[in-house]
């Protein structure tokens, strides 16, 4: 159990919204990705890409839009919310929720064929959704775990690699492609409930217990 640094106020809660956020993003893209595979004919989840369900041509459109839209907003709602964070890497996860609403605003015209626009915004969601948990830190005695910089630095590094390996794919002809994006897009929607999971045990754990008047 952390103690609160002497001389410094508790750290702020996240209120129940922002906790409620941060459960809708990944189960929103993950969900979304998962049903509109399902139900469209041929689609091959190796090779193909969230992009493609959601392109202008594909009959899952208006789902992955969907699913896009609500991950993008959740991110945002959540960097409000984690208020225990230092402000550049809640600022970070915001843009990132913004750059995830704009890949749904500019999607590819036909799958498979990637437009500039929406190049940028998606590479912009990766790179913010990856870097953001580096600088979240607070320098505090008591802060929690998920908090601490050697916590989002090696955090940040995992989502880094997974990044380069989707890169990798990409240079060298996109066979698994899909697959790549995928774990990447999923793990970074989790990062995020993670962080939250960790402040409201850790907020938790430093509750005093309940005083029995019988003792």
């Amino acid at each position: 159990m952390s103690a609160v640094s002497p001389g410094l106020p508790a750290l702020p809660r996240i209120p129940w919204w922002g906790q409620v956020s941060a459960v809708v993003a990944p189960v929103a893209l993950t969900g979304g990705w998962l049903w509109a595979g399902a139900i469209t004919r041929g689609f091959d989840p190796v090779r193909s890409t969230i992009s493609d369900l959601a392109a202008g041509d594909a009959p899952t459109h208006w789902l992955m839009t969907i699913a896009l839209v609500l991950t993008g907003l959740a991110h945002i709602v959540t960097a409000v919310g984690l208020k225990p964070a230092d402000v550049a890497g809640r600022t970070l996860l915001g843009v990132g929720g913004g750059a995830t609403l704009l890949t749904a605003w500019i999607p590819n015209s036909i799958a498979g064929h990637n437009v500039v626009g929406h190049m940028i915004v998606a590479y912009l969601a990766f790179a913010t959704l990856s870097v953001w948990p580096a600088v979240i830190a607070v320098n505090r005695a008591d802060a929690p775990l998920v908090l601490r910089r050697r916590f989002g630095q090696l955090v940040a590094i995992g989502l880094g690699v997974l990044v380069l390996i989707t890169i990798a794919d990409i240079i060298t002809g996109g066979a698994t492609l899909g697959l790549r994006e995928r774990l990447l897009a999923t793990a970074q929607s989790l990062v995020p409930l993670a962080v939250v999971m960790g402040c409201v045990l850790a907020e938790r754990s430093r509750a005093p217990a309940p005083v029995n008047p019988l003792s």
